[in-house]
């Protein structure tokens, strides 16, 4: 196993070539998988392994490709997409008749196209639905809106016509949802961030980061959002100081950011 100072210098390495910065990600999982990929690249030791790495482009990209875990399926726990469907989205549609939504992490977009679904049959409107993930390869199959058959075994019934069985089974987005979305490759540790989204969507990303870099964005992500907009996270990301940092609790992993004179979530129906 390298030592710190080989660690340290990959790292720099790694900074100063893609500005992703790897000090950020929690140390026993980034390098346990980064001595797998060498060892499958035959480099004997971290030298060789980014030796590899910087002699060509699309090694750099495959390396952080790999570093993306694109573990995601439409309406993943879905108990959450009802509390989305029944409480988050009817006070933001009352409350804004175009909705402006990041889906930041997005892998190869299940939860951005999980919303347009929703949107489309239930919220019907000029919304927009902003994708991004630092993966390209991941950014190119969300923008062809293509699934396999286990991403698509908890979309319900009523939302089943919006996703298709195509070739070599691949299920296909109906083109109805492409006017809500769009895809591009982003860094959330070091791009920068829009602004005034009603919500924002990071669900199953964070879990990689270390605690400090997890704080830094969930502190960006409401500097992100719009007054009263609100943040959901995955199910095991549960916010612990979110009061400190500004937020409401408006549903178990929706975080809402305060504001006065809009509808509030207990008189929303």
């Amino acid at each position: 196993m390298p030592n710190v100072a080989e660690w340290n210098k990959f790292y720099d390495s790694m900074l100063a070539e893609s500005g992703l910065s790897l000090y950020e990600y929690k140390a026993p999982q980034l390098q346990r998988r980064t001595v797998n990929m060498m060892e499958s690249k035959s480099c004997r030791s971290l030298v060789d392994f980014w030796s590899w790495i910087s002699e060509d482009r699309s090694n750099l990209q495959w390396y952080m490709d790999k570093l993306a875990i694109n573990v995601s399926e439409l309406f993943r726990n879905p108990e959450r997409w009802i509390d989305m469907e029944e409480k988050i989205l009817p006070v933001l549609t009352k409350n804004s008749s175009r909705l402006k939504v990041w889906s930041a992490g997005c892998s190869y977009g299940a939860e951005a196209y999980t919303l347009a679904m929703i949107l489309q049959e239930e919220y019907r409107g000029v919304h927009e639905i902003i994708g991004t993930d630092i993966d390209e390869a991941a950014m190119s199959q969300a923008n062809r809106g293509e699934f396999c058959e286990s991403d698509v075994r908890y979309v319900p019934d009523k939302y089943r016509k919006y996703v298709k069985e195509g070739d070599k089974d691949i299920w296909r987005a109906d083109e109805k949802l492409r006017k809500h979305l769009s895809f591009k490759r982003h860094n959330l540790l070091a791009d920068k961030f829009g602004t005034n989204y009603d919500l924002i969507m990071c669900r199953n990303v964070v879990i990689y980061f270390t605690e400090e870099a997890k704080d830094a964005l969930y502190n960006r992500f409401f500097d992100a959002l719009k007054p009263g907009g609100v943040l959901f996270v995955g199910g095991t990301e549960r916010i612990f100081k979110s009061g400190e940092m500004g937020y409401e609790t408006v549903a178990p992993f929706f975080y809402r950011k305060p504001t006065l004179g809009v509808k509030t979530w207990q008189n929303a129906s």
